[in-house]
């Protein structure tokens, strides 16, 4: 049976997830954070995401997670 390839959008999202997730873990520094969504997607698909999984990120890291929105507001993404 041949394999579907995945949707551009769900890549693209899973994406998004990985680096905010990243980056609430301490893996990865604001700036580059910032830089790799922001360079690399859609500014509505990044407001998807972070609203979709706003009370996950909270959870994990909220401090570092209102950090990321305040670069991200910067950036003219709506949030």
């Amino acid at each position: 049976m041949p394999r579907r390839m995945p949707r551009p959008e769900d890549v693209s999202r899973d994406h998004i997830d990985a680096t905010v997730m990243g980056f609430l873990n301490g893996e990865r520094d604001l700036e580059w954070t910032e830089v790799s969504l922001v360079t690399l997607h859609p500014r509505e698909e990044i407001r998807i995401v972070l609203g979709e999984n706003a009370e996950r990120y909270r959870a994990v890291g909220k401090k570092r997670f209102q950090e990321l929105l305040a670069r991200l507001k910067a950036q003219r993404v709506p949030l």
